[in-house]
């Protein structure tokens, strides 16, 4: 069918009022992991797909306990799509449970991260609303089948096919006030049978069934290792910040066990492990960070299939390793295979398609590959070394550029500040994981190494009253210490400047108080004031931990900073971007000046208040 010249009038007019699909998800965050990707070739790697699900049969089957596999590939190769398909999978078989670990900002609480974000991607709902932990709790109750105590539960065993209805079940029938007991009960009759597994673990898990309850958040809680104001009055142990640390591994072979006992292996994801965090104090490099991890993590735990993703440089130097880490880190070795030229031209079809549904466009009204020339496309594609590249060198700008009928209206060529403004602008679009989880612990981290890393992008210039001199991110072994130190100038006061930054979103008063007493503490670490970093208010019972804070402002020259989601979702674009700088196709030094020109980080307001000196009242 020819192109009518109202059909060349909607294209022209589409492409004028929407992002480029070329200039889209260059690189796949856990975001569209988890959710939908704007073009998947299924038959692109498809051999590394039946390998992991050969991986989940084979351990399913008990005829391997563990495999550990490397999946190694160039950038832009397809790799974090590969593990969108296997999401996708088991998701839709239900054969394995399944976890995605982003990038860890303390290398010396890595054990804790993979544990804490375990337990949060478990509690992610499917297109059911149906979480990971509830299958977990169903399947073990359904356990009870064939034992002495399969008619005391038969009514609940019954319900298992639909962990809502359960849900709504147990609450009609045992009440609210009697729920402690009911599941102290029902843990000791699937211990009678399962005595693998711990009491308070399995309690723990089958709190989790309740989704969204207070129950079930209490549960939670203590299976990620973050305290919670309710965690004894459920009748759960509680424990210091360093012994949740030390638990951590504990907690994951607790998961496999129990992903043993329903027959469903644990898939554990390790990717973008080049934008992992050194460890400084041991020297380890972030290859050598997340090897040592994963190794930790085959010896102590069976039932478990633990997948490395790595670029071949990596991947060679966790090949160099000692003490036998490369044979169980890489077990099992897959590659990503660059798209071939006909892969890669059903890839920009993807795309276009992609395009015409989102403004309702016929596509039958355009000829194949439109606004493309078929034979153009297929001759760039063949000198392209992969998709990614085809995308931003040449279909990004030839779709920006081609003439469309008599409607000449072409987009500028894309300077770099203007490709890092799309980019920044496209990730603030997106809910980011960070600002959506729950858990202190891990989210104190992970918004310290932000802070700490934007900050070092400030212009070389006064801001707020300071000149940056140095920032100093502490990988303290306690969980209580400062996250970050910013020494700097005041030219205007002619002094010194160093100011302790923590984070505390504890929800607990005792932790809280031992956060503080460690920030008030300026002669350790030589400091001028301190900055507590906190989302919601101190509440007004915790006598000591106001006290504590009523000193910072007022005897300390300190000051409780108010961290706000829209304040800080920009710092983590900007983070991101940099820590997947090769991805996206900028230097890092480069993309730093691009930033400090823009001023994306010294007009921001958490920046500012951190750096700025607190009021004088």
């Amino acid at each position: 069918m020819s192109v009518t010249q109202d059909s060349h009038a909607l294209f022209a007019a589409a492409r004028q009022n929407s992002p480029n699909p070329f200039s889209l998800e260059h690189v796949i965050s856990a975001n569209e992991v988890w959710g939908d990707v704007m073009a998947d070739l299924t038959d692109l790697n498809q051999h590394i797909d039946q390998k992991i699900n050969q991986a989940i049969t084979e351990v399913r089957q008990k005829f391997s306990r563990k495999i550990g596999i490397t999946m190694k590939g160039d950038r832009g190769t397809g790799k974090s799509h590969v593990i969108h398909r296997i999401w996708k999978n088991i998701e839709r078989e239900g054969d394995a449970f399944f976890a995605y670990l982003p990038p860890c900002k303390n290398p010396s609480r890595i054990d804790s991260h993979v544990r804490v974000n375990l337990c949060t991607d478990f509690a992610r709902q499917n297109a059911r609303g149906i979480t990971q932990w509830q299958k977990f709790a169903v399947a073990i109750i359904s356990t009870l089948k064939g034992t002495e105590f399969e008619s005391e539960y038969q009514q609940y065993i019954d319900q298992c096919d639909e962990p809502d209805y359960l849900k709504k079940f147990i609450l009609e029938n045992v009440g609210k006030s009697n729920l402690e007991s009911f599941f102290d009960n029902l843990t000791e009759a699937i211990l009678e049978n399962q005595p693998e597994l711990d009491f308070n673990f399995l309690k723990a898990v089958l709190f989790t069934l309740f989704k969204n309850s207070k129950l079930a958040q209490v549960g939670l809680a203590w299976l990620k290792g973050d305290d919670h104001p309710s965690i004894k009055q459920a009748g759960l142990p509680e424990y210091t910040s360093e012994q949740q640390d030390d638990r951590a591994v504990w907690v994951i072979e607790q998961i496999c066990k129990l992903g043993e006992v329903v027959a469903k292996p644990v898939v554990i994801c390790f990717d973008q492990v080049d934008c992992y965090e050194a460890n400084t104090e041991t020297g380890d490099s972030k290859a050598q960070v997340v090897a040592k991890c994963i190794d930790r993590i085959y010896f102590q735990c069976s039932n478990v299939i633990l997948l490395c993703c790595v670029i071949p440089d990596t991947a060679r130097e966790i090949s160099q390793m000692q003490s036998g880490i490369p044979d169980r880190v890489g077990q099992w070795t897959v590659s990503a295979k660059p798209p071939t030229a006909d892969q890669m031209v059903e890839l920009v079809k993807l795309r276009l398609a992609w395009f015409y549904r989102h403004h309702n466009l016929n596509q039958d009204n355009y000829p194949n590959l439109y606004p493309f020339d078929e034979n153009e496309l297929r001759q760039v594609a063949n000198e392209a070394a992969a998709a990614r590249q085809l995308f931003k060198e040449w279909c990004a700008k030839r779709f920006a550029e081609v003439e469309i009928g008599n409607h000449n209206i072409r987009e500028p060529i894309k300077t770099k500040k203007q490709e890092l403004l799309d980019i920044y602008n496209e990730l603030l679009t997106k809910d980011d994981a960070l600002s959506k989880k729950d858990d202190s612990l891990n989210k104190e981290d992970e918004l310290a190494s932000v802070i700490t890393s934007t900050i070092k992008m400030l212009p070389d210039r006064v801001v707020e009253g300071i000149k940056i001199e140095k920032i100093e991110k502490i990988n303290a072994s306690s969980a209580h210490d400062l996250h970050l130190i910013i020494s700097g100038y005041d030219p205007n006061h002619a002094k010194k400047v160093r100011i302790g930054v923590r984070i505390c979103e504890t929800k607990t008063g005792l932790t809280f108080n031992a956060v503080m007493k460690r920030l008030l503490n300026y002669k350790k670490h030589k400091l001028t004031r301190g900055c507590l970093v906190r989302s919601t208010p101190i509440p007004l019972n915790w006598r000591k931990g106001k006290e504590l804070e009523q000193q910072l402002r007022e005897k300390q020259n300190g000051e409780v900073v108010v961290l706000k989601k829209d304040e800080i979702k920009p710092l983590v674009a900007i983070e991101t971007i940099y820590r997947q700088s090769a991805d996206y196709g900028f230097a890092q030094d480069e993309l730093i000046e691009l930033i400090k020109e823009l001023e994306l980080v010294a007009e921001n307001p958490l920046i500012r208040e951190i750096l700025s000196a607190p009021a004088i009242a």
